[in-house]
């Protein structure tokens, strides 16, 4: 009677766990609709990945490829030492679309996007940790290749009296293409 009763409580575990095993992202337009909406770097190249390896015919194929290859560059962008910007930055903090499209284009590296969260971040009301985020969005978009965002680093650093890092900003800007007003701001050391 007891193994009848084991028998009966296997079988019913393993039914019920079927259906869940038989549901990840398998459906093609599932996993596009994933891909579509993945806001970290990361995410994206897996999900791309995943989406090239189970449907390499399907419809999104080559978008799924070009949206890999530019997170790639986020994600190395993000790994260097210098860019202090984490995942949790990539969550939108408001649900606005607006706050969605931006991590969206951000995360494919975007270097416009990441300026327009910066300043986002910088108007935001939830003190230092935001002050963190306004400058690793800066640093995102500076290794990124914006010339804007470094000379607004430079600014910035000089205003928090960290002339060392100012200077170095400044200096990247200037290699970048960036043409400085004659002058920079008035608490010029």
């Amino acid at each position: 009677m007891r193994k009848k009763s084991l028998f009966a409580a296997l079988t019913l575990m393993i039914c019920c766990a079927l259906p869940a095993a038989a549901e990840p992202a398998d459906n093609e337009a599932a996993l596009r609709a994933q891909l579509d909406s993945a806001l970290w770097p990361g995410d994206i190249v897996r999900l791309a990945d995943q989406y090239r390896r189970q449907f390499p015919d399907g419809p999104a194929v080559a978008a799924a490829a070009a949206w890999r290859e530019r997170a790639a560059e986020s994600m190395r962008v993000l790994g260097r030492n210098d860019v202090r910007l984490h995942r949790a930055a990539f969550r939108p903090a408001e649900p606005a679309e607006d706050w969605a499209a931006d991590l969206r284009l951000a995360a494919l590296g975007d270097r416009a996007a990441a300026i327009r969260l910066a300043h986002r971040a910088r108007l935001s009301e939830d003190g230092n940790a935001v002050a963190h985020r306004y400058v690793g969005w800066l640093q995102y978009a500076t290794q990124l290749g914006d010339e804007r965002a470094s000379y607004e680093l430079a600014l910035h650093f000089r205003q928090q009296a960290q002339p060392v890092l100012a200077a170095r900003y400044e200096d990247l800007a200037l290699s970048l293409g960036f043409q400085p007003p004659v002058a920079l701001d008035n608490l010029r050391k």
